[in-house]
This record gives structure tokens, sequence and C-alpha cells, in this order.
């Protein structure tokens, strides 16, 4: 029980591993291997097989997280039995002040959704890289070391409560932190604050990406 609610916490760098390595490859290497102008000569725009390409990603976000979330549920019912998923998970809600129980499965679910941005984000920005620089190496690594990066610029946003570091993604990718009435990580963040900082920050990543694609040159290729 105690797992499956932070299945996804504990699981989280295998997924964004899995997302990064998929992400961070499906463009290069189509331009490493050539193969980019079998796609290209095919009667579809280059904005809808780089679209077509993306989609990808994010079908392997969800199935990453559904094939994580089945296998927790199976494997850890089968050696410690489902009788304590009965009982509900608990949490203080700050704006109510009062305790709220939630159901165990629809509790992982939440957040499940609410952690979603996160691997979405840093597989965009795995794609993107792809496409801009047809390096896999550099796509995969800057990736990584971005996510990794996030957790101490968090810190900082935390710590020190830097009123500037509302408006970098990192701090407001999680959305975990407005569940159930939680305190945010930075006084002043909410969820449509957050919503429109991920949307700029996807967009951000997504234009260029697409207009470079629109443009390259695969002659030489």
């Amino acid at each position: 029980r105690g797992v499956l609610l932070n299945t996804f916490s504990e699981y989280e760098l295998f997924i964004i591993i899995t997302v990064v390595l998929i992400a961070g490859a499906i463009v290069s290497e189509e331009f490493n291997k050539g193969t980019i102008k079998l796609l290209l000569v095919r009667p579809y725009s280059r904005a809808k097989i780089l679209f077509a390409k993306y989609v990808v990603v994010l079908l392997t976000v969800i199935f990453i997280m559904v094939a994580i979330l089945i296998m927790q549920f199976i494997i850890a019912g089968i050696f410690f039995g489902y009788d304590s998923l009965s009982i509900p998970a608990v949490e203080y809600n700050h704006n109510a002040n009062s305790i709220v129980e939630t159901n165990v499965i629809l509790s992982t679910i939440l957040t499940g959704f609410a952690k979603m941005p996160i691997y979405i984000l840093i597989g965009t920005l795995a794609f993107a890289l792809s496409t801009l620089f047809t390096n896999t190496a550099v796509a995969i690594t800057i990736s990584l070391l971005g996510y990794m990066a996030s957790s101490m610029v968090n810190q900082f946003a935390y710590y020190y409560n830097l009123e500037w570091l509302k408006y970098f993604v990192t701090p407001n990718w999680d959305f975990t932190q407005f569940l159930n009435g939680k305190l945010p990580l930075m006084e002043g963040l909410n969820i449509p604050f957050s919503i429109i900082i991920c949307l700029i920050y996807f967009a951000i990543m997504m234009i260029p990406t697409f207009i470079v694609f629109k443009k390259k040159n695969i002659k030489n290729i």
C-alpha cells in the first residue's frame, strides 16, 4: 500500500531515463542513419512527420506509467496481498484545516496525472534537442543533466525563497504539490500559474524545433 501510493516517486528516475532515451533518439537517429530521406519523400509535410514522432514520445510516457502501475499492483499484491488497499490514504488539507481521506487507487492515479508534466516536459526537451542538434548523445545527456539539476533549483527556491525562481519551470511542473490542499513549494504558486509557466516552456522548446526541422537541409545526409 505504501509503495503503491509512492509508485511514481519511487520509479521516477526509471520513467525519465526511458522517456529521454526514446525522445532523444527518435529524430537524431533518422539523420545519423540517413533514413530521414525515406520519411521526407513520403506525401506528408515535415510538420506532420515531426508531430507523429512527438506523439510517439507522449505515448511512451503514458505506456511506461501504466505499465509500472500495473506491474506494481500485481507483483506487490502477490507478495503482500490486497487487504491493505481498503485502508484510505490520509493527508492533511491546509486549505480546509482538516484530514482528507481518499481511495488508495484513486490517490495513486491522481498522483500519476500530477507527475505527468515532469515526464512530458523532460521528454519534450530531449525531443527538441534531438531535432535541433541531430545528436543523440547530446540530447540524452543534456536532458538528464537538466532533470538532475531541477532538484537543486527547487531546493534553492524552497530554502531561500527566491521570488524570481517561481518563473522557472521546475518549481511548477510537479502538480502533486497542489493535491489535497498541500502547501506549494513557493508562495504564490497555484495551478493556473503553473499551467501557464509549463505551457510557455513547452512552446519555447517546440516552436523552434518545428521551424528548424522544416528548414533543415538533408541533401548531404
